[in-house]
């Protein structure tokens, strides 16, 4: 069997990386099942993603043609399917599965598309998210991320049995290492002042990211006494309002945003607490990474989150919309720190368990050879 796995990436991040780790497994574990990897240009930020494929020895896909021009886009996909012996497309993102369905009704190619959530941060994205509805609802199966991803899918239309939940994966090997007491002082001197305890979160500054609700709370942290530092990793159109935010509290030597980091692996393992403000989430990786990193975390209970982090246990969960649930909670685990290092035990654990390569890989396998004659 062979599968085109499909995106459109803009940059090398997290959906990226479970493509072509999901990729790796199968090839590990199922050899008679072969991964071709492609991607729409994205004015070039392709590259990133396709080379790395590239490097790790699989076939790639470069395709040329996109939105508007559809006709072209589905010539072009026609022929590099019949060309490559495509047996089943899995497309990422609204882009791939628009095209991939034209082309399932030339060739009847099966598609099993991916569902990772919805985000509503503008006019053209929320009208993308409602075509992108309909085009669950004429795939030939649907994998979400999550619980909470599937009853969406469900709720807009999609049969629940062409629906499967099968969750994003780490390779926790990526943290077996002894973490380097150096990349803590990198971290500790990313903030003016030097502060008892390092808070840590990451991604796009974006609005369903929820970081203005991080800096309110970070104001509420400091007015309770807690000696503690915010450093959020990311870009985004945000950027002058946080930190315009930032200055406006005071909070400058408490709240740092030094951009995006290919780094942060080495740094999760040293915060002691690793949040998350979202209003809306699939399945987050972030977690995952801060958990197989031993890192605790504040999360909001939104998406596939409340499937990832065990209240109490690994983290804790707190409602969204708010900034006080999140200092309320970052003030509650900052009170006994003695009890951090079984929390973040916990959380590796959990992804060992829960969130490998290994089960993703069997799960794909077994669906896909369904629609494999």
């Amino acid at each position: 069997m062979k599968i085109l796995i499909l995106t459109a990436s803009p940059f090398f991040g997290g959906p990226e990386r479970q493509m072509i780790e999901l990729a790796k497994m199968l090839r590990i574990r199922h050899p008679d099942m072969e991964c071709c990897l492609g991607s729409y240009p994205e004015k070039g930020n392709s590259r990133s993603f396709l080379e790395k494929a590239a490097s790790e020895g699989f076939e790639t896909l470069e395709l040329i043609h996109d939105f508007p021009y559809l006709l072209k886009a589905r010539r072009e996909l026609k022929r590099e399917a019949l060309v490559r012996k495509i047996d089943v497309i899995i497309p990422h993102g609204h882009k791939p599965r628009c095209i991939a369905l034209m082309v399932k009704r030339l060739l009847k190619i099966p598609v099993v598309t991916v569902s990772r959530g919805w985000t509503d941060e503008n006019f053209m994205i929320r009208f993308y998210n409602r075509m992108d509805r309909l085009f669950h609802r004429w795939c030939d199966h649907v994998i979400t991320v999550s619980e909470s991803q599937t009853k969406k899918v469900i709720r807009f239309g999609t049969p629940s049995n062409r629906v499967t939940v099968i969750r994003n994966a780490i390779r926790t090997e990526r943290f077996s290492s002894i973490p380097n007491p150096a990349d803590r002082e990198t971290l500790e001197l990313m903030l003016p002042a030097k502060k008892a305890f390092l808070l840590g979160a990451a991604g796009r500054f974006s609005p369903e990211k929820g970081y203005n609700l991080l800096i309110d709370a970070m104001k509420m942290i400091r007015e309770r006494n807690f000696s503690a530092g915010l450093i959020i990793f990311g870009e985004g159109f945000l950027r002058e309002s946080y930190q315009k935010q930032i200055t406006e509290l005071g909070l400058q030597d408490s709240v740092q945003l030094p951009g995006f980091t290919n780094e942060l692996d080495k740094f999760l393992p040293h915060f002691d607490l690793f949040l998350q403000s979202s209003y809306t989430e699939g399945l987050p990786n972030v977690l995952l990474e801060s958990m197989a990193a031993q890192t605790p975390v504040v999360a909001t209970a939104v998406g596939g989150t409340a499937e990832t982090v065990e209240d109490g246990v690994t983290g804790l969960l707190i409602p969204s919309g708010n900034a006080e649930p999140i200092a309320d909670a970052v003030c509650r685990l900052l009170s006994t720190p003695e009890k951090l290092p079984q929390m973040g035990q916990a959380g590796k654990s959990r992804v060992e368990q829960y969130f490998t390569f290994e089960h993703q890989a069997d799960a794909y396998y077994e669906l896909l050879c369904r629609f494999h004659q």
